[in-house]
């Protein structure tokens, strides 16, 4: 790729050779693998549940899309044994292989701001969604839905809704706009869950409710939002994206509301949630995966994808759900001008500092470097349980995954990175660079000017590229003016960076530069 991002860097200010390049390198990222449908998934026989998955093509591991599907086929139940062990010991409260993540020295920062961090965990955490009750299946649709605001199926999206102009329910605190609250207290004083959001799924099933909330105090849980997904108040961060395009749909109502005033409440609604979900994807492609493959240049050209080998119905692979893990970017606390504050569990720091005051404290904090070595100890439950499910789900080795998205396999640890440390640990840990697991060797690799190593970089940016053109809303029929409006396209056209959507929606706050690099 580096002759190509040279040609693009030159070429980027001519917009018919700009246009020609950003084809050739989108083609090139998103046929780094073999086109879907891939034969395998995470899908096993009812009389398994729990097993490995099937290891044989069947009609079920190719239509069953309740699974996460696989870009490989699964490992041999040898190599999976052999590996070295990571259950908890006296000295590994979390697994040795899990301790190779642990941030010990302070935080190794990266060339990622900690807005960066927050828009990560926020997409990531909306797209990848496995089921709370079996974690080889998905509730995601396998499309970017904005189900973050919008929840996975109309059901949702209805309780979400104002039912007025086309608008989600909101709430206004000192003259901004917020997601409306989950829960009021009663005439006792006890915090409960509003009697429009009772069915949510996460709040219908009590169980889930508990896992999630059990928890809180009731003081903390009055200061929880409605949201689409049920991790939408786990992180400041998400807190404050979802608020970032809540305003962004609201406001297109009130542009579509103008420009066609005889519209009813659902045209206004559906309308604006295509025109919100293809600026997501706009962003994604120009803001998010150049910053992680070191561009500055690609852009979001949905006229060419259709006539491509590599445009098949998406499906999320296993691995892209577990290589997200990019838990060193989180820093150990968000820097704000009145000191340090909790990215978790910090529920009314949103509402009590503002928007801007949060997107700014974000995009001037180095987030951290996402490698081994550099996890906090919060998270490394979450990384004992990647490693685990790789394992689980009979991952193949390292270099197996480096061969199928067309790179050189390593001969060597010394190859992998130049942290003699790390390489030291690894080659003891599993003595040949062929035996390495997936989930270890990506974040061993070292990124150069990328965000990731070389492998993690490829596979996001091919299932990036697949699930975003792919997506029915930019298929040619659909993707015009009569469908999107042209006050639509307007402002899909006029969005480019993640500055553009703060600059519209952070109206009569202080104006903030937002930024993907500290």
């Amino acid at each position: 790729m580096s002759f190509i991002n040279g040609l693009l860097d030159t070429a980027k200010h001519l917009p018919g050779v700009a246009n020609m390049l950003n084809k050739v390198a989108s083609n090139k990222l998103a046929a780094a693998t073999q086109s879907r449908p891939h034969s395998y998934s995470l899908w096993s026989p009812l009389d398994k549940l729990g097993a490995a998955p099937s290891d044989y093509l069947t009609w079920h591991t190719v239509t069953d899309k309740n699974f996460f599907d696989l870009h490989l086929p699964p490992a041999r139940a040898e190599y999976v044994s052999q590996l070295p062990n990571n259950a908890p010991t006296k000295d590994f409260p979390f697994g040795e292989i899990t301790t190779l993540f642990e941030r010990k020295s302070g935080l190794k920062q990266g060339r990622s701001s900690v807005f960066f961090m927050f828009f990560a965990q926020w997409f990531t955490d909306g797209f990848f969604r496995s089921s709370h009750i079996d974690p080889r299946q998905t509730t995601s649709n396998h499309n970017i839905d904005l189900a973050q605001i919008y929840g996975y199926n109309e059901a949702v999206a209805l309780l979400l809704r104002s039912k007025h102009g086309g608008k989600l329910q909101s709430q206004f605190i000192d003259g901004e706009e917020y997601p409306d609250a989950l829960g009021e207290f009663d005439n006792d004083g006890n915090w409960q869950v509003k009697e429009r959001y009772q069915t949510l799924p996460y709040i219908e099933d009590s169980q889930w409710q508990e896992q999630i909330f059990g928890h809180l105090n009731d003081q903390q849980k009055s200061h929880l939002y409605a949201t689409g997904l049920e991790r939408g108040n786990t992180m400041v961060g998400h807190m404050a994206i979802s608020t970032l395009f809540l305003r962004e749909h609201n406001n297109l109502c009130d542009e579509l509301s103008q420009a066609y005033p005889s519209w009813d409440d659902d045209r206004l609604f559906h309308t604006a949630r295509i025109i919100n979900t293809v600026i997501l994807m706009k962003l994604v492609i120009e803001d998010y995966v150049n910053h992680i493959a070191g561009l500055d240049v690609l852009i979001m050209d949905p006229t060419f994808a259709e006539e491509q080998r590599w445009y098949r119905t998406p499906w999320i692979a296993a691995e892209f759900n577990l290589l997200y893990r990019w838990h060193g970017l989180v820093p150990d606390y968000l820097l704000m001008e009145q000191g340090q504050e909790s990215l978790t569990d910090n529920f009314e720091l949103l509402k009590d500092r503002g928007l801007s005051a949060i997107l700014a404290a974000a995009s001037k904090q180095p987030a951290g470097q996402i490698s081994l070595d550099n996890v906090p100890s919060f998270l490394l439950p979450a990384e004992m349980a990647m490693i685990n499910k790789g394992r689980e789900w009979c991952l193949q080795p390292y270099n197996v995954y480096r061969e199928k998205f067309g790179l050189k396999a390593l001969t060597s640890f010394e190859q992998l990175t130049d942290d003699r440390e790390i390489t030291s640990k690894l080659q003891s840990l599993y003595g040949h660079i062929d035996k390495l697991e997936l989930t270890v060797g990506l974040f061993a690799e070292d990124g150069g000017s990328k965000l990731t190593g070389e492998l993690q970089t490829a596979m996001v940016a091919y299932d990036a590229l697949t699930q975003i053109y792919t997506n029915p809303l930019l298929a040619k029929e659909n993707y015009t003016e009569r469908h999107f409006t042209p006050v639509g396209m307007k402002r899909i056209n006029a969005t480019h960076s993640f500055q553009d959507l703060a600059d519209r929606n952070l109206v009569g706050q202080p104006q903030v530069h937002v930024a993907r690099k500290a």
